[in-house]
């Protein structure tokens, strides 16, 4: 399902033209949100990263109201997968294209492995939220991550992982990063100028709730070698197991399952809490 500007369109008419600002400059944001059974989960999360990116982004007179109704309009024909929201700068910086799309459930392998790299044009920690206005804005200039996923998987590995000049750990090319130390889950602080990853804030919630213990931290590429156990949290990972690290191979925590318990049942509590 493909939606332009709110109008349904065939797949064939799902494109943009050349002088796209998009297409040319990377101009645009986005997000993708996934579907539970034609619900959209944190979706009321989601569109608020999603204004902020476009405060930042400097988009405005946008209807986020209107691109709600759009994105439970498309999640509702479908039982799982995502829905992609993409704000497209068109020709001029006042002009901008509201794309959505239905996406098909995504393939994590079970073997689940990161080289860490290098990531110069992070922030990582030298600029902080207030002192830089793009920081933390989940715009569609995703070229250079993804290059770094192209690379670890050139050399065996299932993704990246991203380290800022002091060696210490950042963020997944497309996901966040957690850990675990005994009975504690740990995850970056957003200082590091990390994306607000949304799955990250429920690791948080869950915290709060008591339902783990949960602390914020940093840790260098050495020290992740002595955690327990490493996981993987995006729209399309709610805790994944990472198996390694480099050379370093871990073992499974029980906390794990108890992380990927408390998403399932948040998602229900949401779901039941929108009919």
């Amino acid at each position: 399902m493909y939606l332009i500007n709110g109008i349904e369109v065939s797949k064939s008419d799902f494109n943009l033209p050349i002088e796209n600002l998009s297409l040319w400059r990377g101009d645009g944001i986005f997000e993708a949100i996934r579907i539970h059974d034609r619900f959209l989960f944190a979706l009321d999360r989601h569109l608020k990263r999603f204004e902020r990116s476009a405060q930042k982004m400097l988009f405005e007179n946008i209807d986020f109201d209107l691109i709600k109704i759009d994105l439970q309009k498309v999640a509702s024909n479908f039982t799982d997968g995502y829905v992609r929201v993409i704000i497209s700068r068109s020709e001029s910086i006042d002009s901008y294209d509201v794309l959505m799309f239905y996406q098909k459930p995504v393939v994590i392998p079970e073997y689940y492995s990161l080289e860490t790299q290098l990531s110069p044009w992070h922030p990582g920690g030298d600029f902080s939220l207030e002192e830089n206005q793009i920081v933390g804005t989940k715009s569609t200039s995703y070229a250079l991550n993804i290059t770094q996923t192209r690379l670890a998987e050139q050399n065996g590995f299932s993704d990246a992982l991203l380290l800022n000049r002091k060696n210490i750990i950042l963020e997944g090319p497309t996901f966040s990063i957690g850990w675990i130390k005994g009975d504690t889950v740990f995850i970056p602080d957003l200082k590091l100028g990390i994306l607000d990853s949304i799955t990250r804030q429920y690791i948080n919630k869950f915290g709060i709730n008591n339902l783990l213990k949960v602390k914020e931290g940093r840790v260098t590429v050495d020290e992740i070698y002595e955690m327990d156990s490493v996981f993987a949290l995006s729209t399309a990972k709610h805790g994944k197991f990472v198996n390694k690290i480099n050379e370093k191979n871990y073992e499974p925590s029980p906390l794990l399952e108890v992380i990927q318990a408390c998403f399932k049942n948040e998602v229900k509590a949401e779901k039941l809490s929108n009919i």
